[in-house]
């Protein structure tokens, strides 16, 4: 079994932005603390300070400490943090790097890429945080994330292929959601050396129709299957046509292939 690989070591990289007139605990301590609680999996700072102050006897014991950090500590921390993403994202990649070295480079990296809510960050007269992450299938990790701040994801995601291109290189495949489907951004995705996997649904009418319509002649390969649980028979019918209209790829510049899925369920 291969030994844990921690990323603590990795987390204390980053500069200590602190006033060195008021520090009360090691760079370390504090990442420490940082951790442990965040993996208890409470769902704001208060959960997070409520979780410390319970195991209060076994952090100061193990890591000797006095006390641990107030609630302000904590949230101060949380500000500083969010002014030193970039510093973050590289301490987790390097993380990431040297845990799984057995991530195949040379495979497309299969990436999906969605809006997301912060569970607990609703306060009173004011929306819950919201966020566009991009999420890495091999590894089960979130690889990219922003801040939505009330704009389009498709203007947040936009924002990141940056990060994408710089982990990823020119090797990756996104996986949208219908939100993002807009012909900006495809064309950056594409600008990027990335590729991209939309849906077609009814928000996209007139892609959708487009798309209709190339189906209206024979597809190129056609994939039956049919799975039986809980009293119901599902059957799926996949479709696939290569020849595509040119008003779908002004929108989707580069798309190769349409795929059609359908779906019977008798009881």
């Amino acid at each position: 079994m291969r030994t844990p690989i921690s990323p603590l070591p990795f987390l204390t990289q980053i500069p200590d932005w602190r006033d060195p007139k008021r520090i009360t605990y090691s760079w370390e301590t504090y990442w420490t603390l940082i951790l442990v609680g965040t993996l208890s999996g409470p769902e704001n700072i208060p959960a997070l300070l409520q979780w410390l102050t319970g195991q209060r006897k076994v952090l100061t014991q193990h890591l000797l400490l006095g006390s641990i950090p107030s609630q302000a500590t904590l949230y101060r921390f949380s500000w500083q943090l969010d002014l030193h993403l970039d510093a973050l994202h590289a301490a987790l990649i390097a993380w990431v790097k040297v845990r799984s070295p057995e991530v195949d480079c040379s495979k497309l990296a299969c990436l999906s890429a969605d809006g997301t809510v912060l569970k607990g960050s609703a306060r009173q007269g004011e929306a819950a945080l919201s966020f566009v992450s991009v999420f890495f299938h091999e590894l089960a990790l979130t690889v990219a994330r922003a801040a939505q701040g009330g704009r389009h994801e498709a203007c947040v995601l936009d924002g990141l292929l940056d990060t994408i291109q710089h982990i990823f290189g020119s090797h990756w495949l996104l996986t949208l959601d219908a939100a993002h489907t807009e012909q900006g951004l495809t064309n950056r995705i594409i600008g990027h050396g990335g590729q991209y996997l939309v849906p077609l649904k009814n928000n996209t009418r007139a892609l959708k129709a487009w798309a209709q319509i190339a189906f209206s002649y024979p597809p190129t390969s056609v994939v039956h299957d049919e799975e039986r649980r809980s009293g119901e028979t599902w059957q799926r019918l996949t479709s696939t046509q290569p020849g595509l209209p040119q008003d779908l790829l002004t929108t989707l510049p580069d798309a190769k292939t349409l795929i059609k899925r359908e779906h019977l369920v008798e009881h």
